[in-house]
């Protein structure tokens, strides 16, 4: 599994594939940044670009995760 497609809320489902399921953390991490740059977007920008920044801290977020862990 690579980093960001771990569960941030499993739940253990017995498929052929997998033992866990759920939203992963890098959804969370978008989600949770899209709602900051939703409460201070105006309406401005579109929704791909607004899903794309979101995507793009919820990465950045998993990087710093990363070196976090290996510090």
């Amino acid at each position: 599994m690579k980093p960001g497609e771990e569960p941030a809320f499993p739940a253990y489902v017995e498929t052929e594939d997998t033992k866990w399921d759920g939203m992963s953390i890098r959804d969370y991490f978008a989600a949770a940044a899209l709602t900051g740059i939703l409460s201070t977007c105006k309406g401005e920008a579109s929704a791909t670009l607004v899903a794309s920044g979101a995507y793009g801290f919820a990465d950045a977020m998993l990087a710093a995760r990363e070196r976090k862990e290996t510090t």
